[in-house]
């Protein structure tokens, strides 16, 4: 499960809870590098309640007027729905795992408990928060430049432990405004909402917000570089903004594509698993 958060990890930073409406789509283009892996290309569509998200891995399409999330592979021609519901569903599940796991490990000499615990650890991070987690931005040193746009760098502290790093340049500078990010905030909303009872499978992802970064930084800003850590912190993933294009959306961008078929939650991790 963590790994579909990670797909959207550069886009989430950047982009949670902007509002407004827009007339044409917005379609951005970044690179994504994992370590020293060669860089690999992600879009992003945006048009008023609606947004699609591509990489080599899937691709994500979220469907306001459904209230329903997609995840596509198009490898396997299937695809994966979650709903506020099923995902509540889900992370219930989840929690009753996780509590049986606990009792079990509780049994065991405190030296194989230990020892297991820093596996899951190292596997899942740290656990998920019962509550929603503190995020706050802390200034990362002087401006710079990233492609062809000057950005002020920002560290992302999620209840105190760093969690990524971004440099954020103007909306103004970038030629963005709130309206061309609109199909964003229907997403970010609806993820609020279906982790919010997801228990271990909560994601601070989810909790991001434009409204609370502008705060924070002074201005209204999109990030063009983020850089998150992965797992025991010897991965980063890498994302650098490469064009902004307002255009019409491809014909069935926001569809599932004729002969695909709907796998269930149990696929979730085949389906989002970093390449």
């Amino acid at each position: 499960m963590r790994s579909l958060f990670a797909l959207g990890a550069g886009f989430a930073s950047a982009l949670l809870a902007f509002g407004g409406g827009a007339t044409a789509a917005t379609v951005i283009a970044m690179d994504e590098a994992i370590s020293d892996a060669a860089p690999q290309t992600r879009t992003m569509v945006l048009d008023t309640d609606r947004l699609r998200m591509s990489s080599a891995a899937a691709d994500v399409i979220f469907r306001g007027d459904l209230g329903k999330v997609w995840i596509l592979q198009s490898k396997l021609h299937s695809y994966i729905e979650l709903t506020p519901a099923g995902l509540g569903q889900m992370g219930a599940r989840m929690d009753q795992a996780m509590a049986q796991m606990k009792e079990k490990l509780a049994a065991l000499p405190e030296a194989q408990r230990k020892q297991i615990e820093a596996m899951m650890a190292a596997r899942m991070g740290q656990g998920a928060p019962s509550a929603p987690p503190q995020v706050t931005y802390e200034k990362a040193g002087d401006a710079r430049t990233v492609g062809d746009w000057s950005c002020a760098p920002y560290r992302i502290v999620v209840s105190g432990k760093a969690s990524s790093e971004v440099c954020i340049a103007k909306l103004s500078d970038l030629g963005l405004s709130r309206d061309d990010l609109s199909g964003f905030a229907g997403f970010g909303a609806f993820m609020a909402k279906a982790t919010a009872a997801m228990g271990v499978l909560r994601s601070p992802m989810t909790t991001l917000n434009f409204d609370s970064m502008t705060k924070a930084i002074d201005f209204d800003g999109f990030p063009v570089q983020t850089t998150t850590k992965v797992g025991d912190g010897s991965r980063q993933i890498v994302v650098t903004l490469k064009s902004i294009q307002h255009e019409d959306p491809p014909a069935g961008a926001f569809d599932i594509p004729d002969g695909y078929t709907k796998r269930d939650f149990g696929s979730l991790g085949r389906l989002v698993a970093p390449q």
